[in-house]
């Protein structure tokens, strides 16, 4: 697999969040966990999906008779996309008129995606930055240890934002190439976990556990959630589990709404429009908590 190919569904270059230095970050399609707070629900099917953006509609119908599924009509004036039906087979992309329909993701190989990557090295060089795989789980997508050798190879550093929920042996397969692994812990409940993500807690610290063993370079992060894992009680249950595991650096993320507009495009409803968006002040005495533990905790990014 020289030169494997993977659906992507974005590359933002000029990120200074996702792991040292300036980065570019690509993000890949799909994800086995539910989390209702994605800012990218996008990237959570394993296939690309059909976004309609209501705004750029004119209901003109010039889609419907494009679409070979019968999944799109119009309703008293609007347009309704059958998502039950819908194959995102894309054929209505190139037909509107107002560019309301595109897909989650495209088809690049690695070659691709480098040649984008490698736009910006200079500015990796100077300042220690390099390549992010993000998602969704990059990890889910075949031939990405592929991705990361032709990285390294390029002399990039790298790294990889993961759920961790998934077989050891995909992590392994990419531990040589990766200098970050960024790794969410989003609750300490096994129960709790399951239940609102679909991750196994168990799954989950064993694959921590094996990396520190291996001596990777692990970042812990935790959304910060109002309801679900913003009480002190609840962090500090989450920290004393990092502390087990052997991480001490840690990243909090206070809860935004940021990706709420691209629900609307999917056909689903945004659940957390009630929940206050939460500041770096929100989340400080938590901070200052993890700290006083033994933590290096940073807010944000």
């Amino acid at each position: 697999m020289d030169n494997p190919k993977f659906f992507v569904t974005s590359i933002e270059r000029g990120a200074y969040h996702d792991g040292p230095g300036l980065r570019t970050v690509v993000f890949f399609q799909g994800c086995p966990l539910h989390c209702a707070w994605c800012c990218n629900p996008e990237t959570q099917p394993f296939r690309p999906v059909l976004l309609h953006e209501g705004k750029r509609c004119v209901a003109c119908g010039n889609c419907v008779p494009h679409c070979p599924q019968q999944a799109l009509s119009l309703r008293e004036g609007r347009l309704h996309v059958d998502r039950a039906q819908c194959i995102s087979c894309g054929r209505c992309v190139p037909v509107c008129p107002g560019g309301a329909y595109s897909l989650s993701s495209e088809i690049m190989s690695s070659e691709e995606i480098l040649a984008v990557v490698m736009k910006d090295a200079d500015y990796y060089r100077a300042t220690g930055g390099g390549l992010t795989l993000s998602g969704g789980e990059p990890l889910c997508q075949r031939g990405v240890e592929v991705l990361l050798f032709q990285a390294k190879q390029a002399n990039l550093t790298t790294c990889v934002e993961t759920t961790a929920a998934l077989s050891y042996k995909v992590l392994e397969s990419v531990l040589p190439y990766v200098d970050y692994f960024y790794i969410d812990l989003k609750h300490s409940d096994r129960d709790i976990l399951l239940r609102e993500t679909g991750a196994d807690l168990d799954l989950v610290t064993s694959n921590i556990g094996k990396l520190m063993d291996k001596g990777a370079n692990v970042t812990l992060r935790t959304a910060v959630i109002p309801w679900y894992n913003d009480d002190l009680s609840t962090l500090r249950s989450i920290f004393h589990l990092a502390l087990a595991l052997g991480v001490t650096t840690y990243v909090l993320l206070p809860f935004h709404q940021l990706g709420r507009a691209k629900y609307a495009k999917l056909g689903r409803p945004y659940t957390l429009e009630h929940l206050k968006t939460l500041t770096p002040e929100d989340v400080s005495e938590a901070a200052s908590l993890g700290r006083q533990m033994g933590l290096d905790v940073r807010i944000g990014g």
